[in-house]
């Protein structure tokens, strides 16, 4: 028989990084690491599905000719305003492991490198929302997370988020973020089971004073 953990309080693990450097898959297994312990982990992700979230996807796919800049920041809030409150807070409450992929820190970057106002997409996205307990920033060159786009899921690059000149900017403002004390960077060209130890080794030491 399983035995099952239980903490003291939830705790909101956000994974950022550009694309194509693993996030998808260090979250799933992480989340499998954690739940053959016996812990409660629920796995999410920005944009969601949601009605918001299906319009910011179609951004990525066919580019933003078609929207501002002060739109598409309206649909993230709109988006995160909806994950927030149907998935995380309940998580939350019932002390939980939440592990999302992306959160309002990537907002930040990739809006912040079209030309918007950094520290106000901050400000406005930190007054409404919480702020996750760790930050784990995947960080490799973009030209690792575009080849990997391309050949290993053998898909090509979509004209909204992916494109390299972009991913360099866009890279260059997470970097900064990581003066924050909660964002801690992994060496996304590493191999995975390097990586994943390390953001083992980071999670752990955020849930081992919490565990019941």
């Amino acid at each position: 028989m399983k035995i099952k953990k239980e903490l003291r309080k939830g705790v909101f693990i956000v994974f950022e990084g550009i694309d194509g450097l693993g996030k998808t898959t260090q979250i799933r297994l992480l989340a499998q690491n954690y739940q053959k312990q016996g812990f409660q982990v629920v796995q999410t992700k920005e944009p969601t599905t949601g009605v918001w979230g299906r319009q910011i996807r179609d951004i990525e796919k066919h580019g933003r000719a078609k929207i501002s800049l002060e739109e598409e920041l309206t649909l993230f809030m709109k988006d995160r305003q909806e994950h927030v409150s149907q998935v995380i807070m309940p998580a939350l409450k019932q002390k939980k492991i939440i592990l999302s992929d992306r959160y309002y820190y990537s907002t930040i970057a990739y809006q912040g490198a079209l030309g918007m106002d950094q520290a106000h997409i901050r400000q406005i996205n930190e007054e409404r929302f919480p702020k996750p307990d760790l930050v784990i920033l995947l960080d490799a060159s973009p030209s690792v997370g575009i080849s990997r786009i391309e050949s290993g899921r053998k898909e090509k690059t979509n004209e909204g988020y992916e494109q390299e000149d972009y991913l360099h900017q866009v890279r260059k403002i997470f970097k900064a973020l990581s003066a924050d004390p909660i964002i801690h960077e992994v060496d996304a060209a590493s191999t995975k089971e390097a990586i994943l130890r390390k953001i083992t080794s980071l999670t752990d030491a955020v849930l081992a004073p919490i565990i019941v």
